[in-house]
């Protein structure tokens, strides 16, 4: 799609031209297709597909309590009934998992008896009350109970009182499903903190979070473990540190500042975070290594120190060459980085159709940007991402969680176009996001036992 192909919307006037800009919205939001990557395909014999969105959808409570920011919008766009706005776009996206941020509790009675009927279970956690801090919201997740059964839900808030850092109340969705075809999948929903200046309340409450969800999936792995999709409003924007924690499984957090590590923007100067974010014992786990090691693993890495730091006086600088996250519990230093073992990626690449132009998934007043993810782990062979420390060969049999699509999101000139948000069309400030994945799970095997490592998209 090129610059001449943007849609352009007409101003709204009587009924059925908001009907019109509707249809003209729905047909811009089309699928567009993943090439997969080259990777080692293996024949399954199961194949199941489902597609997931994430959507948020604007507390009503925060709205009024932020009304100056939707001055001029009209009333009518700014009350309840932009939540029918919102079912209808759910209902023409068909998805078979819902995850909803800014999700009031007043309307998820509405939500569950509309959406019943059309096979839904849904599960809600409402963030934690603290003094001075309500909130009325929270993280709302749809299954279809057709394709998905919940074995586990851990979902929990973002809180702790002994905390510094986890003084705000934010809240995170962790489910365990049991998919259709006997596979299972975690999927995760979560909104992290607003605040531009406070990365270092973001980092922690997202080490939470990736700390939980090993918590679930780890217990259960096979080699690549079981696919993780990873939903919300992380209120980070693309390539900042705190998104490339997620893509690259590690941050040096001690070279930013709290105001740059979300990449928004800070109205201060501040200091440098200092190692040792948070104390261990009270989040209970470590920053290097979000998983707590067995204990034959950790007597192997009391060896590898020993045997480096035998005879040397420079025990700290022995410490920093040990390049093995296992060891982190043995560190006597904070080391200011983190790190987690589970291989996401994006299924937005943040640039629009023809190649220039940015996505964006959020448009208040004139201010657009990417806040919005769905993240899914990828499984790609290598020793890191094997939960038996090996490097995986063509008869891993680990399942695959591959990305068939995904549905477009409208750039800033064609928001722009249409109006402020909410409005007639959309009745959040926040675009939908939709992905189309194919699990491929319970490889076929050869007489002898072993598993194909034929090169097959079937």
């Amino acid at each position: 799609m090129n610059n001449s192909d943007t849609v352009r919307f007409p101003k709204p006037q009587p009924e059925d031209e908001c009907q019109q800009r509707w249809n003209q919205h729905a047909l811009s939001r089309f699928w567009r297709h993943i090439s997969p990557a080259t990777i080692p395909w293996k024949r399954h014999n199961k194949k199941f597909e489902f597609s997931v969105v994430s959507y948020n959808i604007l507390s009503q409570l925060l709205l009024e309590n932020n009304s100056y920011l939707y001055r001029s919008i009209k009333n009518e766009y700014l009350k309840s009934q932009r939540f029918q706005q919102i079912i209808k776009e759910l209902e023409l996206y068909d998805p078979d998992i819902v995850c909803l941020q800014e999700f009031d509790h007043q309307i998820r009675a509405k939500f569950a008896s509309h959406f019943a009927p059309r096979g839904f279970e849904n599960i809600y956690q409402r963030k934690p009350h603290i003094p001075y801090q309500e909130k009325d919201d929270g993280c709302f997740m749809m299954y279809k109970r057709d394709k998905f059964k919940l074995i586990k839900n851990a979902s929990l808030g973002l809180y702790k009182d002994t905390e510094g850092l986890l003084d705000k109340p934010n809240c995170a969705q962790i489910a365990l499903f049991e998919c259709q075809d006997g596979s299972q999948l975690c999927v995760a929903n979560t909104h992290l903190l607003y605040n531009p200046r406070r990365g270092d309340i973001k980092l922690t409450q997202l080490s939470l979070i990736l700390h939980h969800i090993q918590q679930v999936v780890n217990p259960l792995q096979q080699c690549g473990g079981v696919p993780v999709i990873f939903c919300g409003d992380f209120n980070t924007v693309p390539n900042a540190p705190l998104y490339n924690l997620m893509k690259y499984g590690k941050l040096q957090y001690s070279e930013y500042t709290p105001d740059k590590i979300s990449g928004q923007k800070g109205s201060k100067k501040l200091h440098k975070v200092a190692p040792g974010l948070w104390d261990d014992r009270e989040m209970g786990f470590h920053e290097h290594g979000l998983i707590k090691r067995a204990e034959n693993e950790l007597l192997e890495c009391r060896e590898t120190y020993r045997s480096l730091t035998q005879g040397s006086s420079y025990v700290s600088q022995a410490y920093r060459d040990l390049q093995c996250s296992k060891c982190s519990d043995l560190y006597p230093y904070k080391s200011g980085s983190i790190s987690h073992n589970i291989n996401f990626r994006s299924a937005y690449d943040h640039i629009d159709c023809d190649g220039r132009t940015k996505e964006v998934t959020t448009y208040i007043q004139n201010d657009s940007r990417t806040v919005d993810y769905i993240w899914y782990s990828n499984h790609d062979n290598t020793p890191q991402n094997c939960a038996h420390g090996h490097s995986c060969d063509s008869y891993c049999s680990s399942p695959l969680l591959i990305l068939k699509s995904k549905r477009r999101l409208l750039t800033k000139p064609e928001l722009s176009n249409m109006g402020r948000l909410p409005n007639a069309i959309l009745g959040s400030d926040h675009q939908c996001l939709q992905a189309m994945f194919t699990l491929y799970s319970d490889p076929v095997q050869d007489s002898s036992g072993r598993t194909w490592g034929n090169l097959s998209t079937d």
